[in-house]
């Protein structure tokens, strides 16, 4: 599915040509508006950036909770040339501050509730409109002074800003064409169609769901069903209800549908074909356990936010769990350190090259330089691929750990820790040591029902690891801490174990 044009120009072809087809679905209101329905109202929002201001290439600031008012600002943004950067809501002040500071947005828009997030912006801040059903009238102006001529393919749309795992957040810029090429090849991929609908319980601020929850649908004409929260007690009845046909997830939303999801319906009450999972590494062991107990294969695939979303996806009909899949519409490569490919089965650096790739970082010229350079997005992840094809990922560079001259890739120690019973999350750092330059240090959080101590979990990997492996502490919290994309925080790990955790043990 190869389009090119713009985001909106694809959204009003689909109003003209199936005018009555459903879109968005709002899944707890139970509204639905029609593709026809659809392209009026956000021609109106579209109007009202307008009067507030906005112009072409301006950014559109969004401090918002999941619901049809992020979609429809996003897409209204667009329509006008504009740049769509929305922000987490859960963000702190200081944390939104540096954001909107580095982004400039003509206008931050939010909802009455997140209102005193943006409060304390200092007096050079944009100006706040409240977009909520406490300012509709904000959805109903005179549309008639939009701009004839679509946004160019190359012109900017989106600027998504990194979790800032390494540093300050980054903002990706992503144009027209990158949303466009990547959407469309996940359609092709997943063979989505008019008939399918996504069920998006993803932040509306991160790639994942504006892409894959919301873009996607617009390529295929399919329909886009938005959760304004996710709550596993009520997935299933979510998912009876509206049928969708997939979902995007994390690994941390797998493992609550299955702690606290309850039963599946029949298959003849939902028609879920396959569950979407990646933005982190999803354990073989969750993978196994939740197509066991649901009936729905789980589809894992690879991408980051500067390649707009996706590059890899397991195949629909044949996924390899533990694998990320193979490359969609973008050339994927494994390099070593000396800039030279690497043969299968050996591990490198993982780099993109394609339609997907961003143009840069926003006002971050020596970032984008360090990060796409010879034409190839350098990803900063490890991993390798098979005769086949297929990529395996183990591990960040910078989480990479070296003790005593022997590269150790955190990965392969998680799966092995994911294999035990009762454990239910994982993550391994290194910490510096005098001996042998650098200890690994297993963090992991426990079924509380289950007796795990540290003395099993280091038993079990010893039955899998070599020597050089196997931790040389076990630490128990009671939860591991994340960031805002779901991947966990290795760095307030670290941060915390140079602080002294009260639960640690060896």
């Amino acid at each position: 599915m190869k389009h090119r044009g713009s985001v909106p120009e694809i959204l009003r072809a689909w109003a003209a040509s199936q005018p009555n087809a459903p879109f968005l679905i709002d899944a707890e209101e139970d509204r639905t508006w029609s593709f026809a329905e659809f392209e009026a109202v956000t021609d109106t929002v579209a109007a009202g950036l307008l009067r507030a201001g906005v112009r072409p290439g301006d950014r559109v600031g969004a401090i918002l909770p999941n619901g049809p008012e992020m979609v429809m600002l996003f897409l209204a943004s667009l329509k006008i040339g504009a740049v769509f950067s929305p922000v987490n809501p859960a963000f702190t002040p200081d944390e939104i501050a540096f954001i909107i500071a580095n982004s400039a947005p003509r206008l931050v828009c939010t909802s009455t509730e997140l209102a005193a997030k943006v409060s304390s912006l200092d007096a050079t801040a944009p100006p706040v409109a409240l977009v909520d059903a406490e300012a509709s009238a904000w959805f109903h102006t005179d549309p008639a002074a939009l701009p004839v001529s679509p946004p160019d393919a190359d012109a900017p749309a989106l600027i998504l800003y990194t979790s800032g795992s390494t540093g300050r957040p980054k903002g990706a810029l992503l144009s027209h064409d990158n949303l466009l090429a990547n959407a469309g090849e996940i359609a092709t991929w997943l063979s989505l169609g008019h008939q399918d609908r996504v069920l998006c319980i993803m932040p509306l601020f991160h790639a994942n769901a504006l892409v894959i929850g919301i873009t996607t649908p617009v390529v295929c004409g399919a329909s886009a069903v938005v959760c304004r929260r996710f709550s596993a007690g009520a997935f299933w009845s979510t998912v009876e209800r509206h049928r969708p046909s997939t979902f995007g997830s994390v690994a941390t939303i797998l493992s609550m549908i299955l702690a606290r999801g309850g039963t599946p319906p029949p298959p003849d009450r939902h028609r879920l074909r396959f569950a979407l999972c990646g933005s982190a590494p999803v354990p073989v062991e969750l993978i196994e356990r939740f197509q066991a107990a649901t009936g729905v294969p789980v589809i894992e695939g690879y991408g980051l936010t500067e390649c707009t979303c996706r590059a890899t996806f397991n195949p629909v009909a044949a996924p390899r769990p533990g694998s990320v899949g193979l490359p969609i519409g973008n050339d994927l490569r494994i390099i070593g350190e000396d800039d030279i490919e690497m043969p299968p089965g050996e591990i490198g650096e993982v780099r993109l090259r394609g339609r997907n790739v961003m143009s840069g970082y926003f006002r971050a010229p020596a970032a984008t330089r360090q990060a796409v350079r010879g034409g190839w997005l350098h990803t900063g992840d490890l991993g390798y691929r098979t005769d086949d094809g297929f990529v395996y990922l183990v591990g960040r560079k910078s989480d990479m750990i070296i003790r005593g001259g022997e590269n150790i890739y955190p990965r392969e120690i998680e799966d092995v820790l994911y294999s035990l019973p009762g454990l239910e999350e994982a993550a391994v750092i290194g910490i510096p040591d005098a001996l042998y330059g650098e200890a690994v240090v297993a963090c992991v959080a426990r079924d509380p029902a289950r007796e795990l101590t540290p003395d099993r979990i280091l038993a079990h990997c010893r039955t899998r690891l070599a020597p050089f492996k196997i931790p040389t502490s076990i630490h128990l919290l009671d939860r591991l801490p994340r960031n805002a994309t779901g991947k966990f925080d290795k760095q307030a790990l670290r941060a915390r174990l140079r602080s002294g955790p009260e639960k640690s043990q060896g």
